[in-house]
């Protein structure tokens, strides 16, 4: 069951359509998302990299860049530490390539995830320090590392955190919020209140493709190729990391997916021909389902300093034997995910109580890389926000995921003696804790937890009602210079009501995907569609208004008995050279105009 909601705007979408020369389901789209002039359609549509913000406004950016020329003139040896996933790889990677560019004598770190974990430890600041790192440049990570920073500072490192993360606070006599920071020499992290940068949902390696741009122009070392495959970097993590794609996130990943294709980079060259993907267009479904998770596995199931080597070798022998390497541990993380989530389900359905408001989920054996996969599918699943916890080899380690309405991070805060180490941001965040304080997480999440049953029930926000008549092939190739899309920026989509069922099959590995064609009878309008989730639903839908048929035997039948009002996003399907429209259904009722709903 799904809540749907029709978007409301005041705005005369007619009016706009004729102004802009669109179609009016593109009007509404652009209305519901307030742009509403010619010029801010078009800088939506036609990206710009004028429209980048100045990275100086960000707080400590000129500060930081300025240490690192120093470090680099003098000789000193530089640190590049980042993380195991998307954004600290390209991070990294972008950092190390562009220090490397400007003469630096500099190396990259990349936290074991099983071994050592999130972020800086103790262990890791005594072993550059053993190792002579006189610059200590942290992406991704740093912002609530104030103990191993200090231990930095102790070891006369200099330090500049480069992050995206919410920083701890405190509040103070006045109920006021109150930053936690490390005490590094330069902290550029738009999420720090001190800092006013208008713009504060890039991630890590947004902030470091500016970062890298100003270093090297003070360098004078810039130049187009090098600035190309940075920003192919930075697309990569703004669509991995599942920032706002709006603004400068927008203009980032529209510039990028074009290049994308032609990069120079030869881990990323290599890599797209690992996946099947070189010389063809790339979109962000691509990043996200593809390329991204090829990345991750490293830092999942081996070292993230593997997909860091990928993107920073110049050897294309050694780039396509990483790449390889990298589809193949995909491949066994997908394994180990679907096999983790099953048991998490069955779990699950066997308890005979309502589920709780906030799902903290413990299974030893899961392997503690994949927990927050299984973390998002299980929210995704039953939208609850969701920890799950595993075994760790001190204690237990775990990853959050949560639902629009709940700051995981917030309430995380609220119980942080609870753990031993903790941090993320409002959808998702990871923690270590002893064992001992599972059943008290749970309990005082779900005591505090403002969540109402109508608030865990998923949205489905409606552009626009549409007749089928307004349906066609310039509308869907119109829809999709709205793309980029993602957080903030939703595939659009649209309602029909009263649509029949003409034609049904079912097709893939287990059947379960649904093909059809529709008829809006009122138009005698035809229309493909498919359906990749909707098979159970529809399953649960019949046997509730045919109690007394077999379901297979209606769904065998090739039609319903039925009309249906569906809700859809409009797409292109491209088949032996012809290309024409197809829904993707994403949820559907039985017309109010059917004497049994």
């Amino acid at each position: 069951m799904k809540r749907w909601h029709l978007k409301q705007s005041k705005i005369d979408i007619h009016a706009i359509a004729a102004d802009l020369g669109i179609q009016r389901a593109t009007a509404a789209v652009l209305a519901n998302r307030n742009l509403v002039s010619k010029q801010d359609a078009r800088r939506f549509m036609l990206p710009d990299a004028k429209n980048l913000i100045d990275a100086t406004q960000l707080k400590d950016m000129e500060k930081a860049v300025s240490l690192l020329m120093a470090a680099i003139q003098n000789g000193t040896s530089i640190a590049v530490y980042g993380d195991y996933d998307v954004d600290g790889v390209t991070s990294c990677s972008i950092l190390t390539r562009s220090i490397t560019r400007c003469g630096g004598n500099v190396c990259y770190y990349v936290p074991h995830r099983q071994h050592e974990g999130y972020g800086l430890n103790m262990q890791a600041v005594k072993k550059l320090a053993e190792d002579g790192i006189g610059l200590l440049l942290t992406c991704d990570n740093g912002i609530s590392a104030i103990n191993e920073i200090a231990l930095a500072k102790q070891n006369h490192m200099t330090v500049v955190v480069l992050d995206h993360h919410e920083p701890g606070f405190i509040e103070n006599a006045k109920k006021e919020r109150v930053d936690l920071l490390p005490p590094a020499d330069a902290i550029v992290d738009h999420k720090q209140q001190a800092c006013h940068y208008p713009f504060p949902y890039l991630c890590a390696a947004g902030i470091s493709y500016k970062f890298a741009l100003l270093l090297l122009h003070q360098f004078g070392h810039y130049d187009e190729r090098l600035e190309k495959e940075l920003l192919c970097l930075a697309t990569l993590a703004t669509v991995c990391d599942i920032v706002d794609l709006l603004g400068e996130n927008r203009t980032l990943v529209q510039l990028g997916l074009r290049e994308i294709p032609h990069t120079t980079n030869i881990g990323l060259q290599a890599l797209l021909k690992a996946i099947q993907k070189n010389d063809m267009p790339i979109t962000e479904t691509d990043i996200g389902f593809q390329i991204g998770p090829c990345i991750n596995a490293t830092g999942r199931l081996e070292s993230g300093q593997i997909a860091v080597e990928l993107f920073c070798t110049d050897n294309p022998q050694r780039a396509a034997k990483i790449a390889e390497h990298l589809v193949t541990l995909n491949n066994e993380r997908k394994e180990l995910t679907d096999q983790a989530s099953a048991q998490i389900i069955a779990q699950l359905e066997q308890q005979n109580q309502p589920l709780d408001s906030v799902l903290v989920l413990f299974q030893e054996d899961v392997h503690e890389s994949i927990a927050g996969i299984v973390a998002g599918r299980m929210k995704d699943k039953y939208y609850h926000p969701t920890i799950m916890l595993t075994g760790a080899s001190e204690g237990i380690k775990g990853s959050a995921r949560s639902i629009p309405g709940y700051h995981i991070f917030e309430a995380l805060c609220s119980c942080k003696e609870l753990f031993t180490r903790f941090g993320g941001h409002a959808m998702a965040a990871g923690l270590s804790m002893p064992k001992e304080n599972i059943a008290l997480l749970r309990k005082r999440l779900n005591e505090n937890c403002p969540l109402t049953q109508e608030d865990m029930i998923p949205i489905l926000r409606i552009e626009q009602i549409l007749s089928f008549s307004e349906i066609h092939q310039g509308l869907a190739e119109e829809l999709q210079l709205l793309a980029p899309f993602g957080k903030e920026n939703p595939k659009p989509m649209f309602a029909t009501i009263q649509i029949w069922v003409t034609r049904l099959r079912l097709v893939g590995k287990n059947k379960n995907i649904m093909q059809m064609q529709l008829l809006e009878e009122k138009t005698g309008t035809y229309l493909h569609a498919i359906s990749f989730q909707g098979y159970s639903d529809m399953e649960k839908l019949l046997k509730e208004l045919y109690p007394n048929q077999d379901c297979d035997t209606i769904l065998s039948s090739g039609k319903l008995p039925m009309p249906l009002d569906i809700v859809y996003t409009i797409g292109l399907n491209s088949y032996q050279g012809n290309t024409s429209v197809q829904l993707e259904i994403k949820d559907f009722r039985v017309s109010k105009t059917h004497g049994t709903n």
